[in-house]
């Protein structure tokens, strides 16, 4: 007994006719015929009683019927899971990021990612740029994005475990309290901002985040600030800022939180501008990503930018891509 005999004697049973039941099944008549005589031979019971009107099922033909729609519903229910994970259109996916990649990036990846595969899990912890990375690695995460001042740097850091591919570019620029003088201005030039109090980002040995592209730029400036406040998450720099505690570099997707902030805070864009800051994604090297984890990279990749910054950025391959 298989699978195909099942269907066979089902729609049989359903439609209580050979014929009835070989037209919906696009067959001819004799070879369903001869599959339901090589099932009753099988079994070694008679299934159908036959009659001029057409086939009535007898007691244990009715008990196959029933258990054959169970187990065919099971075994299409099997299929449909199996695809579905298969294909990366259903699935879970860990995804490990800090504060401010949830402000733009990440949730336009989850929304591109919802659009492809509406039926992934997907679960988000936020953590320090460090903890994303050591979660990839340790298997904790199945993706980590970050902020990072140069892709090039976490990739020598990071190459021989994980991949590290860039995949957006922005401008950073001062946050200040909406109550301070230089709110109101379209532009402010850093050299001046020496005397501010600034809150910065904690800074973390070996990896090049947001603390080392604001220490970088405070030197090229030739300023030397007071930091008062070092806070692990850009988002409660954001927050102190707001407060009046009082300034900071961030990435300008500081923007995209709009009323979140509040009245206080204004993001402004600086005279000289930075080099900007990159969002990476990271992923385990070495290991062939599942679907799921395949179609988010490829809506993280999906930008153009990273292709005409030079072959020292190109884009990666992901693996088991087609």
């Amino acid at each position: 007994m298989d699978l195909r005999q099942l269907r066979y004697f089902a729609a049989v049973v359903r439609e209580g006719s050979v014929s009835r039941a070989a037209a919906t099944l696009d067959m001819t008549q004799p070879p369903l015929s001869a599959a339901v005589a090589q099932l009753e031979r099988e079994l070694g019971v008679r299934l159908l009683e036959r009659h001029s009107r057409g086939v009535d099922a007898t007691v244990a033909g009715e008990l196959l019927a029933r258990e054959a729609v169970r187990v065919l519903a099971d075994v299409d229910e099997m299929a449909a899971a199996v695809r579905g994970i298969g294909s990366g259109r259903t699935g879970r996916l860990a995804v490990a990021t800090t504060s401010a990649v949830t402000w733009e990036i990440l949730p336009n990846l989850l929304v591109a990612l919802d659009h492809s595969s509406p039926d992934v899990d997907s679960e988000v912890v936020e953590a320090d740029d460090p903890e994303v990375v050591d979660r990839v690695r340790d298997r904790r995460a199945d993706v980590g994005v970050v902020y990072c001042t140069r892709t090039q740097h976490l990739e020598r850091l990071r190459g021989r475990e994980l991949e590290v591919a860039l995949i957006h570019r922005e401008p950073v620029v001062v946050v200040v309290p909406g109550v301070s003088p230089l709110a109101a201005a379209p532009t402010v030039d850093l050299a001046s901002l020496g005397e501010e109090r600034w809150i910065v980002p904690t800074a973390h040995d070996g990896f090049p985040g947001l603390a080392a592209h604001t220490r970088q730029a405070w030197q090229l400036a030739g300023i030397a600030p007071d930091a008062r406040q070092t806070v692990d998450s850009v988002s409660t720099v954001v927050r102190l800022v707001a407060a009046g505690l009082g300034i900071a570099l961030v990435p300008a997707s500081v923007r995209a939180l709009g009323p979140g902030t509040g009245s206080g805070l204004r993001a402004v864009r600086l005279a000289t501008p930075l080099a900007p800051v990159e969002a990476a994604v990271v992923w385990r090297r070495n290991e062939r990503p599942s679907p799921v984890l395949g179609r988010f990279l490829r809506a993280a990749l999906a930008t153009e930018e990273p292709d005409r910054l030079g072959p020292s950025v190109a884009r990666h391959h992901v693996p088991g891509e087609g």
